[in-house]
């Protein structure tokens, strides 16, 4: 009842099935640039409407081939050739017709000096269709080392004034946004969230300060459970939006599940409806409990409990603050009554072997930790917790693969890190050592023992100005330490 959000959020944002877009460029003729592009999207919505999702695909992919070969004729009628480029090369993997947008990126490579990348396009054009002159005559250039120029490509909006052109770039990243919304939403409605999301980012790269793309990106990374890349986007869609209640909710779960337990606090805190949703009630007590507030949180479970009955989640994160608190003898109290609710509750056996392993307990310490890991044997806290324990067992042989694992897992671990390093010195590997703990010391720099360790590394490896300059870093370290105790 208790667990952590997990279930998918609809994502709101609606398919843009219309819209007004803005006013249209005709160039000298009355061809209007854009034409293809309209047509596409024309025929993608008319396949959404009708249902018939695989061709309302492909004719968005046809979409994004004409809109980014516009972008790039836009650019490089700009002069920006590097940005024309980079839209030649987006239209190269936006659809299954590669033929214009790979010539337009190899004239770019060639108008921007880069002859090689060019030759390698236009050779493969030409493997391609080897009827087709123009690519013949380009490579035949391109491997002379002869320059190109406008007249390669006439660009089809040189009779368009400028006014039109700015009208027409505006008109063509709206299409290109809109497209991008709703490919991701179709793929997000299919739970394909994790690309829902990648799309998102494309509209939001082109339009970030739209609020309904950020939202849409951050409601798509919270169902992919990218909760910290999540924070982001939905922040911002909450500053544009602050009375939307669910989205604030959801920003205070992506907080929670990516361990900014202060942030989640804050924003559940004045929720009108935490007090009556047991989940929402839990979530602000956990948040409580982790960002060091376990005073306050212990009524919010107390209303819990008498308000829901018995769980055992509840149990566990009142023994988790009552063990923050020193109350040891509480908290094992809470967790064992945890654990007769529910023998595999997450985290009660991983608390009790952190608060054994505290008492000097240390058989009860890996018996307890042990029983963790059999329920959740990925859980990285609970591995480095007994290897702890086993290396004060003096069994650091069997600590080694338990942090091993634990950082294939979490590479950025500072306390596995700090371990494995202390381990393999004492092993007699300094050199296996030193990469773990300077990795450990950029990722804790405040850490004196981990300058202590790495001091003594240098030193067995002979690096005695190094070695010296730890040993000053872990001296300053237990004078601030020492200073600042109560």
């Amino acid at each position: 009842m208790f667990e952590r959000s997990r279930r998918p959020h609809a994502v709101v944002a609606a398919l843009l099935l219309s819209g007004a877009l803005p006013s249209r460029a005709f160039s000298e003729n009355g061809v209007d640039p854009a034409a293809a592009l309209d047509r596409a999207v024309a025929a993608a919505e008319k396949g959404l409407r009708e249902g018939e999702l695989e061709e309302a695909e492909s004719e968005y992919r046809a979409a994004l081939l004409e809109g980014w070969l516009l972008m790039g004729a836009l650019e490089t009628a700009a002069g920006r050739l590097p940005e024309a480029r980079d839209a030649f090369r987006a239209a190269s993997t936006s659809a299954v017709e590669t033929g214009r947008p790979l010539r337009a990126l190899a004239l770019a490579d060639l108008r921007l000096g880069q002859t090689a990348p060019a030759v390698a396009v236009l050779t493969q054009l030409a493997r391609k269709d080897p009827h087709d002159a123009q690519v013949r005559r380009l490579l035949a250039r391109a491997q002379a080392g002869e320059p190109s120029g406008p007249a390669d490509n006439p660009s089809p909006l040189a009779a368009l004034a400028p006014a039109a052109k700015l009208d027409l770039e505006h008109r063509v990243k709206a299409e290109l946004v809109r497209v991008y919304m709703n490919l991701g939403v179709m793929h997000t409605q299919g739970q394909r969230f994790s690309r829902g999301a990648e799309l998102f980012e494309r509209a939001a790269a082109i339009d970030p300060g739209s609020p309904q793309v950020q939202y849409a990106l951050g409601v798509a990374r919270f169902n992919a459970r990218h909760f910290a890349e999540a924070t982001g986007p939905l922040a911002r869609a909450l500053a544009a939006h602050p009375e939307d209640a669910g989205l604030r909710r959801m920003l205070a779960m992506a907080w929670l599940n990516s361990e900014a337990f202060d942030k989640a606090a804050e924003l559940l805190r004045d929720d009108p409806e935490r007090e009556a949703d047991a989940s929402l009630q839990f979530a602000y007590g956990l948040a409580l409990v982790r960002s060091d507030r376990a005073r306050e949180a212990q009524p919010v479970f107390a209303r819990l409990l008498a308000r829901h009955g018995d769980s055992a989640e509840v149990r566990v994160v009142l023994g988790q603050a009552n063990a923050q608190q020193g109350d040891f003898e509480a908290a094992i109290r809470e967790l064992t009554q945890a654990l007769r609710l529910d023998p595999r509750v997450a985290e009660a056996n991983a608390t009790l072997g952190v608060i054994y392993l505290k008492q000097g307990r240390l058989a009860e310490a890996e018996e307890a930790l042990r029983r963790e890991l059999t329920t959740r044997p990925d859980d990285v806290k609970s591995q480095n917790a007994l290897a702890t324990v086993l290396d004060l067992l003096g069994r650091p042989e069997e600590a080694v693969p338990l942090l091993r694992d634990a950082l294939e897992s979490k590479p950025d671990f500072a306390d596995a890190r700090y371990l494995l390093g202390k381990i393999l010195l004492a092993q007699g590997k300094a050199s296996a050592a030193l990469e773990h703990l300077e990795a450990a010391v950029r990722l804790a720099p405040e850490d004196a023992n981990i300058h202590y360790q790495l001091a003594r590394a240098y030193q067995t490896l002979g690096r005695t100005d190094e070695a010296q300059q730890e040993f000053e870093v872990f001296r300053q370290l237990k004078e601030k330490r020492r200073k600042s105790a109560p």
